[in-house]
């Protein structure tokens, strides 16, 4: 118990001393780095209230490619002092319904600006890879550039969407969309 807590302490010191807003993926996979860029921003996001059973945090996913992998081996991890789930879901408002949180691979950006609307009126933060994701339906977009990975927050679908981001990971964002 108390190394996980020290674990998720630590990678949110890290996330928040982090002069640079960019992570290098030179020593280690893609997108190993982009799920774990992914799970510490999820720490420091407040949702109005807990939307999945308790115990769970439930981040949905639309793929099962190497992000989705990734991701999986954060499962359990705490987040918002729940474990943390990944479930594919076919983005179905029934399904994203027991959602807190969404990512959508590169591979699937048309379903973005769908996405964007729907979790507006549920808090669901909406998580999107590539360039130009938070233009898409995104809240946050994760990219690439040069072998760095960055973020881009959409604060003013943020804030619609009833989510609350930290000053930390506003200051870390590469753009910020009011």
């Amino acid at each position: 118990m108390w190394r996980r807590r020290c674990t998720a302490m630590l990678a949110a010191l890290l996330l928040a001393l982090s002069g640079s807003c960019a992570w290098s993926v030179e020593r280690g996979d893609e997108s190993e780095v982009k799920a774990a860029v992914i799970y510490n921003l999820l720490l420091f996001v407040e949702w109005p209230a807990p939307k999945t059973p308790a115990g769970s945090f439930r981040l949905c996913v639309l793929d099962d490619g190497a992000l989705t992998s990734a991701l999986r081996r954060h499962a359990g991890r705490a987040v918002q002092g729940r474990a943390l789930e990944i479930q594919r879901i076919s983005a179905t408002p029934e399904e994203l319904d027991t959602c807190v949180a969404v990512m959508v691979e590169a591979g699937n950006p048309d379903v973005l600006p769908r996405l964007g609307v729907l979790a507006r009126s549920r808090a669901l933060l909406v998580i999107g890879e590539g360039a130009g994701a938070v233009n898409r339906g995104a809240m946050i977009g994760l990219r690439t550039d040069g072998g760095r990975i960055s973020f881009d927050i959409d604060l003013g679908a943020m804030r619609k969407g009833g989510l609350a981001p930290s000053s930390k990971i506003l200051r870390l964002a590469r753009t910020l969309v009011e």
